[in-house]
């Protein structure tokens, strides 16, 4: 599937239909954007709601929540 967009003057970029619905990304999702050997590869991430229950059940504070949470995004950004 090839799909073409056009970079606009402040750097932004319209994710076409068909990619979108293939990745199901909807307005306010976060995708991630990844060079690899010259070529780059986008996926939609998983926010910090999606992660609910992956967490052990510990007293953490926000920030620590937050950070375990950015540490399991980055894993599954690998």
């Amino acid at each position: 599937m090839i799909n073409v967009a056009k970079i606009s003057v402040r750097g932004q970029v319209a994710v076409p239909k068909a990619i979108r619905e293939k990745l199901s990304i909807k307005e306010g999702d976060t995708i991630l954007f990844e060079e690899r050997e010259g070529e780059v590869y986008i996926r939609k991430v998983k926010n910090f709601f999606d992660l609910e229950g992956t967490l052990p059940p510990l007293r953490l504070s926000m920030e620590e929540i937050r950070n375990k949470a950015m540490e399991e995004m980055a894993k599954e950004a690998l």
